[in-house]
């Protein structure tokens, strides 16, 4: 009995920490897009993904060489680590200039409609039938995609098809990362192939977009890389303490973050159809979870 009560106790505070660490971890992400905002309206996004991609990229050598080469470097799935490096590296591109292009908030409908985007593409890679669940939770987020043009789908501009296919391939890049994790491969060796994928294919164009950066600027470069890599290792730790689907949740609460953000940082108004457009994505990604766990106990 005591045991049991003890082992209840340890289950109920591992959820209370993974809770807060997931409500500090939407604050950090979000930390790295407002940097990332303010960075790529002055420099190009190339350049941006080849500095942090290098520091990246080196942060995860020097571990490396530190006794965690099996962990950064090896992988049972070379070819679809590979094809997910280049769909996250695109996916990070778009993002940049969505937030460019687009305020704050309205970005957060595009991160929202993902896990949508993803189980609608699990089922076709995996070649399995699409539930009507996932159908259902597809035109509930796109209504609420429509939210973001009250004056008609003519005010649709290069911002909102840029951010469409950032939620495209980094819903394929998901779909792959769960895919990779069969093979043996730990999570830290995808952060790491993917941020050397942004640092190729952004030196690549660097010659054409360089600019030199002021000594703060390089500043906030370095906050944002340290914040996109302790976000993506955090998640890995609290999905070790809570259910993803109770993650998926708590992590909507960025909206009210970027919101927040948007208006003292940017002076960005967040209009109503932005919240009845992010509630109705929100709730069908909700909606999908619950439907799939369902399902899966049926």
């Amino acid at each position: 009995m005591t045991a049991a009560l003890t082992g209840r106790t340890v289950i109920q505070r591992a959820a209370v920490i993974g809770a807060g660490l997931t409500l500090f971890n939407t604050l950090v992400s979000v930390s790295a897009d407002a940097i990332a905002k303010d960075l790529i309206t002055s420099y190009a996004a190339p350049q941006l993904m080849a500095l942090s991609g290098l520091i990246a990229v080196t942060l995860g050598l020097i571990a490396a060489m530190s006794g965690q080469k099996e962990r950064i470097l090896s992988t049972g799935s070379p070819g679809l680590l590979a094809l997910r490096s280049v769909l996250g590296a695109v996916s990070t591109t778009c993002f940049f200039y969505a937030l460019r292009y687009l305020p704050f908030a309205e970005v957060f409908l595009f991160i929202a409609i993902m896990p949508v985007l993803g189980a609608l593409f699990a089922a076709l890679v995996l070649r399995e039938p699409v539930p009507g669940a996932v159908w259902l939770a597809l035109c509930f987020g796109l209504t609420g995609m429509i939210f973001l043009f009250p004056e008609g789908l003519t005010a649709i501009g290069v911002g909102h098809w840029i951010g469409l296919a950032a939620s495209a391939t980094g819903s394929a890049s998901i779909v792959l990362s769960r895919r990779i994790c069969r093979s043996h491969t730990h999570s830290m060796a995808q952060v790491f192939y993917a941020q050397m994928a942004c640092m190729i294919g952004g030196a690549l164009f660097l010659p054409l977009v360089w600019k030199p950066m002021a000594l703060a600027d390089v500043g906030l470069l370095l906050a944002y890389t340290l914040f996109l890599i302790g976000t993506r290792w955090l998640m890995v730790v609290i999905l070790r303490m809570l259910p993803a689907y109770v993650v998926m949740q708590l992590a909507n609460v960025q909206f009210i973050w970027m919101v927040i953000l948007g208006r003292s940082l940017f002076g960005e108004v967040t209009g109503l159809h932005i919240w009845v457009g992010s509630a109705l994505v929100v709730g069908s990604g909700i909606w999908l979870i619950h439907a799939q766990r369902a399902a899966a106990r049926a």
